[in-house]
């Protein structure tokens, strides 16, 4: 299986080719720092929106000491696998995305992988899921983890046809403990080839995240639905 490595929000010069002019910004987010996304075959400009983090924050709850790096979100390489989150938090149009834990028919590297369909059905236009600590909790209950050392986010996707279009996430909850950040990669074009895609950490407040990793898929970007497929996702120095 060939894999390609895809660096991402390296600075704010240099973007991803992304299928959508428009970028989806967290209504909840006080303010905003650019990144980009860098790519051979093309450049255009995202935006990630950010929650208020750092000193002036408030954070009604104890910071814990930071976690041991690389920190994983899915790692199916490992028996058995992390629990460090759970796929429980699904968004939208929660029936017309389904996802299959441990696909077996697209190996990589000899392991399963994570597969998601999308079919558009839904009067909302669109679904999302994302993996949370504990499950179910949206930043109700505490769980979350300080993630404060992690230089970069990474992760391998790829589309089953190619054409399909997927925004990724961390952060964002709010609620009684609330993530200490927020963080949105905007839409991303996905190819046949397995990519890896790296997402600069450095402009966020990670000290406190209980929601690890997201996705949404919308109906006008996906008008006849998608399948994607995603693997190893994990926090790195």
């Amino acid at each position: 299986m060939n894999r390609r490595t895809q660096p991402a929000f390296r600075d704010g010069s240099r973007a991803f080719r992304c299928a959508a002019t428009a970028v989806l910004l967290l209504a909840a987010a006080s303010g905003c720092a650019r990144l980009g996304f860098r790519a051979a075959d093309g450049q255009r400009p995202l935006r990630v929106v950010r929650k208020p983090s750092g000193p002036d924050a408030k954070t009604p709850f104890k910071v814990g000491e930071s976690v041991e790096l690389p920190f994983y979100v899915v790692n199916n390489s490992v028996v058995p696998p992390p629990r460090n989150f759970a796929l429980s938090g699904f968004m939208g149009d929660i029936t017309d995305l389904n996802a299959v834990g441990s696909y077996t028919n697209l190996l990589v590297k000899g392991r399963a992988v994570l597969k998601f369909k999308y079919e558009p059905k839904g009067n909302n236009g669109w679904a999302g899921a994302t993996w949370q600590n504990p499950p179910n909790s949206w930043g109700v209950y505490d769980g979350g983890y300080n993630l404060g050392e992690a230089r970069k986010l990474v992760f391998w996707a790829r589309g089953d046809k190619g054409g399909e279009v997927v925004e990724f996430t961390a952060g964002g909850a709010a609620a009684n403990y609330p993530d200490s950040d927020s963080i949105a990669t905007g839409p991303i074009l996905l190819g046949r080839e397995w990519t890896e895609y790296i997402v600069d950490l450095t402009p966020f407040q990670l000290f406190y995240i209980s929601t690890g990793f997201g996705l949404v898929v919308k109906h006008d970007q996906n008008p006849y639905g998608c399948v994607f497929y995603l693997d190893d996702i994990r926090y790195e120095k």
